[in-house]
C-alpha cells in the first residue's frame, strides 16, 4: 500500500476505531464488515483516482488504490437451521447527495435516481452463503444498473487526427451525391468548401461515438460524498420470492420504474419478508475529486472549428494529442459570442486598474466621442489555441490580451472547462481572478465567473422529465417561448458570476447615489431551470428566501425568464487582494448553496436557493472558469456601459490552482 494511501486512510480516524452494523430482528448475519482492505476506521477517506476517467469512466478504488483494484468484504452468519440454504448480495448507495427513499409514507418519486449498485455484473443476483464465515469483493463503478441509455460507440475513437479528419474528408469528395449535399450547406452558411467538410468530419467523428455497444460508465460517474453499505442474506424460499428487478438491480417492475434496493429492504416488501436479513455498516466511505491543471489542457478540435488553425503555442501541456485528449482534465473554453448585442466602444486603450482612471474620465470619454467615432462589434473568441489559456508551473492561466493602439483593438473573453462530469457535489474553486475595480471604482469590464454547465446535449444527459409544461429552449425567447416548451432537455446551469452591478433589480435611483462610488463588487448566483414552473412557488419578479441567519432576494424577470438569480454585494479587495480565494457551488438533490472565502473553512454564505422556488438539475454537468466582457444589458442598472469602459492596454491575467468535488 502506498504511503499516500495510508495518509488518506488515517485522515479517516473517527472517535472510535471500532464500528458496528444496524441489523434486523433475529437476523442470521452475526457480523458485517465492509472495507476490510482499507484499514479499520469507522470513516474511510479516498480520493478518487481520475486517470482513466474521460474514457473508462471514475473507478472506487481503482487498481492503484488496493491490490487487486477492488474493495474486500466479509461477514458471519449464525445458521441455526442447517437445513436451509442461505444466499447475499452486497448494496451500496451514495448517502451524501441523494432522496430519502419514503416520502409522505410510501416510495419517493425521485429515490430512484439515487447512485446504488451491487455487482459489477448486474446480471449476477444473491450468491449462496458457503460456511459460517464469507469474504467476497466489489468495486463501485459507473451505470451500475448498466442502462442502455449511457451505451454508445468506441469512445476511443473520439480523437480528431488530421489523418482521421482528411480520410473523412476525401470519402465525401469521391462520393457525388455526398458532395453536392456539402456543396449546398456551404452555400447556405456562407461558408467555402473546405470548412464545410471539415465540420462535417468532425460531426461524423462525434457522432461515431453516440451508437453502439460499449458501456459509457463516465455517462453516470459515480458521486462523491459518503457512501453507505447494506448486505441482504435469504434463505432459499425467499430468495424465490424476491422479485427480479431487487435481484438484478438493471431491471424494472411492471411500471417500467427501477426499484431502489435500499426502500425495498428497509421500508418496503422486504422489510417485512420472512427469511430476509439485513444489515447496514456503521462504516462510511468518503470519496472526492480533485481536478488538477497539471495533467494538461486538451485543445478541442471541434470546439475550434477551423482547421487552420495557429499552433504556434501549442505545448506537452497544451495540445490536441490522442494523449490530452485520454488524460487532460481540463480544455479551452470558447464563449457563445451573443451577435444580438452590439458593442459601441470608446476607442480608448487604457491599463484601468493599474494607471490613474477616475471615474470623470470613464464618464468623459462617453461624452466625448460621437457615433462615427465608436468602434462597433462584439467581444471575441481566441483563435489561437495556448495563447490565452495555458497550463504554467501546474497551474491554469487565462488572459485577457492586451492590446496597442493603431492596431485592431478587440476586447477578448478566455475561459477553460472540466472534463470529468459529476451529479451534484461541493464544487470549490481555488482561483486568482483578475481586480475587477481600479482605486476610484471604476469598472474594467469584466465578468469573472466560476459555473456549472451540462456536459452534452444527448438524451443521456436529460434533465428530468418536466411534471407540468416543460423546459424552454435554451435558445427561445419571449412570450412566444411558453409556446415551445419541452417535457424533456438537457440544458443545465449554475453560475457565479462576479460582476459590477447594482445591488437591487427595480431602483434606478440607486445608480445616483452610492453605487457608482462603491467598492462593491456583485456576487450573483444564477440556476438556470428553463422556466420549469414544477416548483410549488414558481414566481415571476422577486421573492425572499431565507437560509441560516440571511434572507436574499431571488429574482425572476417574467415567467417565462428561463433563470433565477439572486446577488449579493461583497467588497473588491476582499475577492482580490488575497494571492487566491476560493468560490463554491454547493449542488445538492434539493437545494444550491453559493459560498466564497479565504479558505475551504472559512466561507462565506453569498446565496441559497431550493427546489420550491426552481427546478434543480440533476443531470451530470462540467465545471467552468471564465473572465468575459458581459454586455451592459445583460446586468439591468449597471453604474458603467461596457461601451465606456476602454480596451484593455496590458494582459489581464487570472489563474486556476485546482477544483476539488466532494
Amino acid at each position: 500500500m502506498s504511503k499516500l494511501l495510508r495518509f488518506f486512510l488515517l485522515l479517516g480516524i473517527t472517535s472510535s476505531i471500532l464500528y458496528s452494523c444496524s441489523d434486523t430482528t433475529n437476523s442470521v448475519i452475526k457480523d458485517f464488515s465492509p472495507l476490510t482492505n482499507m484499514g479499520e476506521y469507522d470513516t474511510i477517506v479516498l480520493p478518487m483516482d481520475l486517470d482513466n476517467a474521460i474514457v473508462n469512466g471514475i473507478i472506487i478504488p481503482s487498481s492503484k488504490q488496493t491490490t487487486d483494484g477492488y474493495f474486500s468484504f466479509d461477514f458471519e452468519t449464525d445458521k441455526t437451521d442447517v437445513s436451509k440454504q442461505y444466499f447475499y448480495k452486497i448494496y451500496y448507495q451514495n448517502s451524501s447527495y441523494k432522496f430519502p427513499e419514503i416520502k409522505n409514507g410510501g416510495i419517493h418519486p425521485y429515490c430512484h435516481e439515487n447512485f446504488y449498485g451491487s455487482w459489477e455484473n448486474v446480471s449476477e443476483g444473491f450468491k449462496a452463503v458457503t460456511g459460517n464465515r464469507v469474504t467476497d469483493k466489489f468495486r463501485i463503478v459507473g451505470n451500475p444498473r448498466d442502462e442502455r441509455l449511457y451505451y454508445g460507440g468506441d469512445i476511443s475513437k473520439q480523437v480528431f487526427s488530421k489523418e482521421r479528419i482528411d480520410g473523412l474528408k476525401n470519402a465525401m469528395r469521391n462520393t457525388p451525391e455526398w458532395f453536392k449535399s456539402i456543396q449546398e450547406k456551404a452555400q447556405k452558411e456562407n461558408r467555402d468548401i473546405e470548412q464545410q467538410l471539415f465540420l462535417d468530419a468532425l460531426w461524423m467523428i462525434k457522432d461515431e461515438t453516440r451508437k453502439g455497444d460499449f458501456n459509457h460508465r463516465w455517462k453516470r460517474n459515480p458521486r462523491v460524498g459518503n457512501y453507505e453499505f447494506m448486505l441482504v442474506v435469504a434463505d432459499q424460499a425467499a430468495l424465490a420470492n424476491l422479485p427480479d428487478y431487487i435481484k438484478n438491480i438493471g431491471q424494472t417492475d411492471e411500471k417500467s420504474s427501477f426499484i431502489n434496493p435500499f426502500y425495498y429492504f428497509r421500508n418496503g416488501e422486504g422489510s417485512k419478508m420472512d427469511g430476509v436479513s439485513v444489515m447496514t455498516s456503521d462504516r462510511v466511505l468518503k470519496v472526492s475529486a480533485t481536478i488538477d491543471p497539471a495533467k494538461g489542457l486538451y485543445i478541442n478540435p471541434a470546439q475550434q472549428r477551423d482547421e487552420n488553425i495557429d499552433t504556434q503555442y501549442l505545448s506537452d501541456a497544451c495540445n490536441s494529442t490522442e494523449d490530452l485528449y485520454e488524460n487532460a482534465r481540463f480544455e479551452q473554453y470558447s464563449h457563445a459570442i451573443d451577435r444580438g448585442y452590439t458593442m459601441r466602444n470608446v476607442p480608448l486603450v487604457r491599463d484601468v486598474i493599474n494607471e490613474p482612471y477616475s471615474q470623470d474620465d470613464f464618464f468623459g470619454a462617453m461624452e466625448k466621442y460621437d457615433s462615427t467615432e465608436l468602434i462597433v462589434g462584439h467581444s471575441f473568441n481566441s483563435q489561437t489555441p495556448c495563447e490565452t489559456a495555458f497550463i504554467q508551473d501546474s497551474v491554469l492561466t487565462l488572459i485577457n490580451p492586451g492590446n496597442v493602439e493603431g492596431k485592431e483593438l478587440r476586447k477578448q473573453n478566455v475561459g477553460a472547462k472540466t472534463r470529468i462530469g459529476f451529479t451534484y457535489g461541493k464544487f470549490r474553486g481555488k482561483i486568482k481572478f483578475p481586480r475587477q475595480l481600479n482605486n476610484d471604482n471604476v469598472w474594467n469590464g469584466l465578468t469573472n465567473a466560476f459555473w456549472l454547465i451540462y456536459q452534452d446535449e444527448a438524451e443521456w444527459n436529460n434533465r428530468r422529465p418536466a411534471e407540468r409544461d416543460g423546459y424552454i429552449p435554451k435558445g427561445e425567447d419571449g412570450e412566444e417561448s411558453l409556446e415551445k416548451k419541452q417535457k424533456n432537455y438537457f440544458y443545465s446551469e449554475i453560475d457565479i458570476e462576479i460582476v459590477k452591478t447594482s445591488p437591487t433589480w427595480d431602483n434606478e435611483e440607486f445608480l445616483k447615489d452610492d453605487d457608482r462610488e462603491s467598492d462593491n463588487v456583485m456576487f450573483c448566483c444564477t440556476n438556470w431551470d428553463l422556466a420549469n414552473q414544477d416548483p410549488q412557488k414558481f414566481f415571476k419578479g422577486v421573492d425572499d428566501i431565507s437560509y441560516k441567519d440571511k434572507t436574499f432576494e431571488l429574482h425572476r424577470w417574467t415567467d417565462h425568464y428561463k433563470a433565477v438569480t439572486s446577488k449579493y454585494p461583497i467588497k473588491n479587495d476582499k475577492l482580490y487582494d488575497p494571492e487566491y480565494f476560493y468560490y463554491e457551488i454547493e449542488w445538492k438533490p434539493t437545494e444550491i448553496i453559493w459560498r466564497a472565502g479565504p479558505t475551504p473553512d472559512n466561507m462565506e454564505l453569498c446565496g441559497y436557493m431550493n427546489d420550491e422556488y426552481t427546478s434543480i438539475p440533476n443531470n451530470q454537468m462540467l465545471c467552468i472558469i471564465t473572465q468575459e466582457f458581459h454586455y451592459a444589458e445583460w446586468w439591468p442598472f449597471q453604474p458603467f456601459s461596457q461601451n465606456g469602459v476602454p480596451f484593455p492596454k496590458n494582459d489581464i491575467e487570472g489563474k486556476v490552482y485546482e477544483i476539488v468535488v466532494e
